[in-house]
Formats: C-alpha cells, structure tokens, sequence
C-alpha cells in the first residue's frame, strides 16, 4: 500500500498536537499521499489502518491517529471552574464516560505537560529558619544551572561569570538529596528541610471567557455520524451526573460544534434578512398574502431533494449545503412566480380557474423545466469533480442541484395543487361570511382587481 499512495512520511520530535505541545516529550509524524485527488482510499481508512498496524501504546500519555480539521474535533467540551481539582476530577470523569460510548475514540485533553519537575513540600524546620520554597528553589537552581557570580569588563565586553557544581556532581536526583542549604545559622541537608516529589508541570494555562478551561475531545468512529445526536446523548445522559456530582463546574461546546453554531447565526440572520425582502416584494407584485404562501409552501417540498442528494453522494450535511439551501430557495421562488403570474393572467382574460391551472402549467412547462435543468446540468461538471479544491464546494452543488431539479417536479405536480385547495378554502370563507357560495374566480386576486379597474374606467376614474 505504502509504494502506491505514500509519497513521504515526515518525523518530527518536539512538537505535536497542532503546536499545542512542545518538549522533548513530543512529535509528530505526517503522512502525505502521492495524488490527492486520485486517490482510491479516504484519508479516514488511512488512519484506521494505520491504527491497527500500531495497536494500543500504553506508553503514551496522549496518542491520536486522525487529519487534520481546521474547526477542531467533532466532540470538544470545554470544563471551566476555579477549583483547579475540581475540575481535573471533573475531567477524569467526562473522558472515562466518553471512552464508554462506542460511537467515540481517541479520547484526549488539551492540558499540554512538559518534562518533569521537582516540586518541593518543606517542612517545619525550614519555616524555623526562615526559609520559603522560593528560597530553597532558587539555591537548587543555582547549584545545578548556575548562578551569576560577577561581571568582568574587558575592553568594550562585558564577561558574565556563572558559577554552579561540577558536572559529576550534577548528574543525578541522589545528587541533589545531598546538597547543602545555606541558611544565617549554617548549612542543612535538603533532606532535612524539604521533601520532593516528581511530577509533569503544565505547558500553557487555558482559559476561556477568563475562566480555567480543561478541554475533553474525541473524534467519532464513522465519519459519517450525526454530530448533534452525539452531543444530545453526551447532554442528556452524562453531562446531568457530572453536574451533579461537581457543582462548582461549568461546560461549553468547542470544536465543531462551536463553529457550526457561529455558521448557523450566521446563515439565520442573513437568510432572514433575504427572505423578509423576498416576501415583501413578492406580496407587492401580487398584492395578495395568500399568493405569497403558495410560493412559500413550495420551498419545504424542494429541500427533499437536499436530502435525497446527500444521500446519493453519501454526504453528510455541512454548512455549506446550509448555503446551497438558501441559493435554492431564490430559484424554487423564481419558478413558482414564474407559473403564479401566468395562471393570474389567464384569470384576467377570462378563464375558468381549472382552465387558468391547466393552461399555467402548460405555457410554462418549457420554461420551468430549461431554467432548471440548465442550471442542475450546469452544476453536474463539480458534483463530479474528486480534486481537493472542488470538495469543499460539492454540498453546496448538491443542495442547489438536486434541491432545483426536485422543487422543478414539485412545481409541475403540485403547485396546481396548491392552487386549487387555497381556491377552496377562500370560497368556503366568502361562503361563511356571506352565506352565499360564490364561484371560484370570484375569490382570485387577480380577477378581483380586473373588476375594480374595470369599475374605475367605468366611472371614468381612469384613463382607459
């Protein structure tokens, strides 16, 4: 496999995670395939063999096999509290409860640990003496690191003079058990005065809206799962008994999820603003709210083909098949005015409304089904492109391509339909409110208008 579709493997050591973590401790391998777009496995399956040909490492304190996503893992839970316990027990517990979900793997933490550190805990007989921890620290360093003993000017140089142990005498933790403390009564041994113990201090503090953050994350076992049902599970079944048992504990959605709902803001408030704007001229066109339902009915219809498109290419839906969505909905609009405005037509000079449906449908069947099936064909080229470039803009094609050629069908068959049952419904109303049954071009807009024009001319109001 490896002489097919690896082109290099690139090692490197100090760094991993996507610069979260550096230090001796680290690295990082990349793998970079030969040709991207011709490529006949996904990157995914990439990491699923790779992940069984390593197996477990039990060595490692964070090891994860996966690419590269610029809007963070799938699942991110941000834990924030100024308990610093807290909230490390509050982590413990939320990756043990993941690890638990089969629908996730490779459970991890972003706390970044460097190398090992010596921490210090004195005990009484330093505090008698008048000496803190920063007293004792600094004498360690300056013993195996060095400390600065004098400057020498020579010419226009100036020499610094550092001075610690030799190096044998630096070599070793036994080494620094040994050493003597000096203090304004003498000197002491370490021992004496502190104990010590070896721990992984950490790298960076994270913090979030200024609070201490602890971010848990997972990346999901196929591809293809439903995100939010996920974080709905995560919601409802864990995140309860975690707030229940560390209260003082607070959680936020990162990764992901948290640009998904910047997208979806986003998407709402520009897509309101577009759609208010469409109503409103769509309403003064027609002069008619009921007008104006019909068309809007047609939009649900259309987004079956979203979803039946996605699920031909296998495409789980993104943002941007978001923003194919709201380039479909101009254009089921613009057929549906389209049809709508020949059927008022035909009423205004005088037909029947089943003769006006039937005669809308056939004078605008051509137009209706060019202007759509040119613009799915002409997105046909990108839905069938596999470059790396054109991945990212497929589900918007899919949306707009399938969402078109779908509401084009749902157009043909029932918006006369649609048609007919609001026709229906206003002449049962007038029936109602004036107990007499009017016939159906009474109630239609644009007949009513032609009538009122006509009665103006007659009263010579207008112009004829």
């Amino acid at each position: 496999m490896e002489e097919d579709i690896i082109e290099q493997v690139r090692t490197t050591i100090g760094e991993a995670f996507d610069h979260q973590e550096t230090g001796a401790h680290t690295g990082h391998l990349r793998v970079y395939p030969r040709d991207l777009e011709g490529l006949p496995i996904s990157g995914y399956e990439i990491s699923n063999l790779v992940r069984q040909k390593i197996g477990p490492v039990p060595e490692a304190r964070r090891f994860t096999i996966g690419e590269h996503s610029r809007w963070g893992a799938p699942v991110s839970i941000g834990l924030m509290s100024p308990n610093l316990a807290e909230l490390e027990a509050a982590k413990e517990y939320l990756m043990k409860r993941l690890d638990g979900m089969p629908q996730l793997k490779d459970i991890n933490e972003n706390v970044a640990l460097g190398k090992q550190e010596v921490r210090l805990k004195l005990k009484p007989k330093a505090y008698f003496l008048g000496l803190d921890e920063n007293a004792i620290a600094n004498q360690i360093r300056q013993g195996f690191y060095g400390g600065q003993a004098q400057r020498l000017q020579e010419g226009r140089d100036e020499l610094r003079v550092w001075v610690r142990y030799p190096k044998s005498g630096r070599l070793t933790i036994g080494q620094m058990e040994k050493m003597k403390i000096k203090t304004p009564s003498g000197e002491y041994p370490l021992t004496e005065l502190a104990d010590y113990h070896l721990e992984r201090g950490p790298v960076a503090i994270n913090r979030f809206n200024g609070s201490r953050e602890i971010r848990v994350e997972a990346e999901t076992v196929d591809p293809f799962a439903s995100i939010p049902d996920i974080l709905n599970q995560i919601d409802q079944e864990i995140m309860p008994e975690m707030l229940a048992q560390f209260s003082g504990i607070r959680y936020v959605y990162q990764g992901q999820q948290k640009f998904s709902r910047e997208a979806l803001g986003k998407i709402s408030h520009y897509f309101s603003l577009a759609f208010i704007m469409m109503l409103f001229f769509i309403t003064l066109h027609f002069r008619s709210v009921n007008h104006t339902l019909m068309i809007v009915l047609m939009i649900p219809l259309s987004m079956l083909g979203v979803f039946w498109g996605h699920g031909i290419h296998n495409q789980p839906l993104s943002i941007m098949s978001l923003w194919g969505m709201v380039a479909l909905t101009g254009v089921i609009i613009n057929d549906a005015i389209i049809f709508l405005a020949k059927y008022d037509g035909l009423l205004r000079e005088g037909k029947k409304v089943k003769e006006a449906v039937a005669g809308a449908g056939k004078s605008r069947l051509r137009p209706i089904i060019l202007t759509s099936l040119t613009t799915a064909v002409g997105l046909f080229p990108l839905l069938m492109e596999r470059s790396v470039q054109a991945q990212f803009l497929i589900p918007m094609a899919i949306s707009l391509a399938y969402g078109v050629a779908i509401g084009t069908i749902f157009i043909l068959i029932f918006f006369p339909v649609i048609i007919m049952l609001f026709n229906d419904v206003r002449v049962y109303i007038r029936y109602l409110w004036t107990g007499i049954k009017p016939e159906r071009e009474e109630v239609e807009i644009a007949v009513i208008h032609q009538k009122r024009k006509q009665e103006l001319e007659n009263n010579g109001m207008i112009e004829q």
